[in-house]
C-alpha cells in the first residue's frame, strides 16, 4: 500500500509539471485573437477566418490546455501540424447557435461575427486551427481547418481605457479567474452612478455560494467606458436605435434579451486587458440580461438586478442551462432526442452522464415535484424552456426561478469550473 500511495503521489506531482512543460514548449505568454465569420443555417456550419491580432497577455491557465468539460455548442483547437497533436482546445457557445436552432434558420442562411482568443503559438511551430460543431446527437464533428498564417496578423490599435480594480486577489493571472465588467449606457455625467453600480455588482458576486467560497480565485476589474447617450436601446421608445457596441434589448424578438451581434467591436474594447469572462453592465432600470457560454453575459442595473447577474454569469462561465419551462421566443430550442451538454439538464437519453451520483438510491426517475421531495436531488420535468421531455435536478434553483441559492448539481458544475484556476 505504501508503494501504491507513493506512486500515486508521484503521478499527481508529475502531471502539472508535464502540462506546464507543454505550455513552455508551444506557447508565448500572449494571446491570438481570431475574428471569423460563422455562417450557415439549420444544422449546417461554416467558419471563415477574417483576421488575427496578437494581444500582449494571456489570462488562461498554463496547465489546463485541453478542454474536457464537454460544455458548449462549438470547439476550437490548435494542432501541431508536424505530429498532428492537439495542443490546445476551448469549448464555447455563441448567439449563432441560438439562431441556428430557430425556425428562421430552416428557411434562410445567417452570417455572424465571432471571436475566440487562444494562446499564441511560438514561431517555430506550424499550427492548424480547427473548428468543431456538434451533430444532431451532440457528438463533435470537425467543420473547418485552416493553417495559421502569421503574415495575416493585423496591427493592434492602441486604444486604452482606464482599468478600475473592484476585487483584487494576490494570484498570478494564469492562476485566477479574471472577470471584467464593461459598463454600457453610462454618460460621463453618470460616473458616480456607474462606479456605485460596478462596486455593487462586484460585491454581489460573493453573496451567493459557491462563488462566495471561491472569493480568493476571482479577480474583478472594470473598464471606465462612457457612451454619448444614457441607457440601452431596443425597447419601445428606442426600438430601432443601434446600441453602443450593438448592445440592445429585444434580441431575436425576446423583449428582455440584451445582447449584441457586433462581437468584433466589443472585443476591440476588451483588447485593453486580459479576461476569462466578461459581463456587460447595462445602465437600465428595465429588467433584462443574457448569458452565453464562454462568450459574454449582460445584465441590467436596476435595484434588484444582483440575482440576474449571478444567473447570467453562470450561463456564460459555467455553461449551465435554464431550468425554467417557459420561453417567449424560439431561440435556443433543444433536440429532445439528444442528451444536452448542459450539466443541469437531461432528456434521459443518456442520464448516466448526469447527476445520478448525487441522488439517493430510492429516488424515482422522473421524480414527483412533491413537498416531501422539496430538498431532494431528483429528475423533475420542466426545463430548457419546455414543460415536457426535459428535466432538471431540483425543484427550485438560481437557474430556474432566481432562488437565492444554487442546487447541488449546479453548485458542483460551478466548482468544477473554478477548480481549473486553483491548479
Amino acid at each position: 500500500m505504501k508503494h501504491l500511495l507513493k506512486n500515486t503521489f508521484f503521478i499527481l506531482l508529475f502531471v502539472p509539471f508535464f502540462v506546464q512543460a507543454q505550455w513552455d514548449k508551444y506557447f508565448e505568454n500572449s494571446s491570438l485573437r481570431i475574428d471569423y465569420y460563422h455562417s450557415g443555417r439549420y444544422r449546417i456550419d461554416y467558419f471563415n477566418v477574417y483576421s488575427y491580432q496578437k494581444l500582449p497577455f494571456y489570462s488562461g491557465s498554463h496547465t489546463y490546455l485541453i478542454d474536457n468539460t464537454n460544455n458548449g455548442a462549438y470547439k476550437v483547437a490548435l494542432f501541431d501540424k508536424n505530429n498532428k497533436k492537439m495542443i490546445y482546445s476551448k469549448n464555447f457557445s455563441t448567439l449563432f447557435n441560438e439562431w441556428q436552432s430557430s425556425e428562421e434558420a430552416k428557411n434562410m442562411c445567417g452570417n455572424y461575427e465571432e471571436t475566440v482568443i487562444v494562446p499564441f503559438p511560438k514561431e517555430e511551430y506550424d499550427i492548424d486551427i480547427v473548428f468543431y460543431s456538434r451533430d444532431s446527437v451532440n457528438n463533435w464533428q470537425e467543420v473547418a481547418r485552416t493553417e495559421f498564417n502569421r503574415s495575416l496578423i493585423e496591427e493592434l490599435e492602441d486604444v486604452r481605457y482606464n482599468i478600475l480594480p473592484l476585487h483584487s486577489v494576490e494570484r498570478s493571472v494564469d492562476k485566477r479567474m479574471d472577470l471584467v465588467f464593461l459598463p454600457l449606457g453610462y454618460t460621463k455625467e453618470e460616473k458616480d452612478k456607474m462606479m456605485k453600480d460596478l462596486q455593487r455588482f462586484s460585491d454581489a458576486m460573493f453573496t451567493y455560494e459557491p462563488y462566495k467560497s471561491k472569493e480568493d480565485l476571482i479577480n474583478i476589474s472594470a473598464l471606465e467606458y462612457y457612451t454619448k447617450k444614457s441607457g440601452i436601446p431596443g425597447l419601445k421608445d428606442r426600438k430601432d436605435e443601434e446600441g453602443e457596441l450593438g448592445v440592445k434589448y429585444n434580441t431575436f424578438g425576446s423583449e428582455r434579451y440584451i445582447m449584441t451581434l457586433s462581437v468584433w467591436k466589443l472585443n476591440d474594447v476588451l483588447n485593453n486587458l486580459p479576461y476569462d469572462a466578461v459581463i456587460i453592465i447595462c445602465n437600465s432600470d428595465v429588467y433584462g440580461g443574457g448569458g452565453v457560454y464562454n462568450f459574454y453575459a449582460t445584465c441590467y442595473s436596476g435595484t434588484t438586478a444582483e440575482k440576474v447577474l449571478i444567473h447570467e454569469f453562470s450561463h456564460s462561465f459555467a455553461g449551465l442551462g435554464d431550468e425554467y419551462a417557459d420561453n417567449d421566443s424560439d431561440a435556443g430550442l433543444q433536440n429532445i432526442d439528444a442528451e444536452p451538454y448542459e450539466k443541469n439538464i437531461t432528456t434521459l437519453v443518456d442520464f448516466s452522464k448526469k447527476w445520478g451520483d448525487l441522488m439517493e438510491k430510492d429516488t424515482p426517475i422522473p421524480t414527483p415535484a412533491t413537498k416531501e421531495n422539496k430538498e431532494k436531488v431528483g429528475v423533475y420535468e420542466g426545463a430548457a424552456y419546455v414543460s415536457k421531455g426535459f428535466y432538471r435536478p431540483y425543484q427550485t434553483c438560481m437557474m430556474r426561478d432566481l432562488s437565492p441559492f444554487f442546487c447541488p448539481v449546479c453548485s458542483k458544475a460551478i466548482n468544477e469550473m473554478m477548480d481549473i484556476y486553483s491548479k
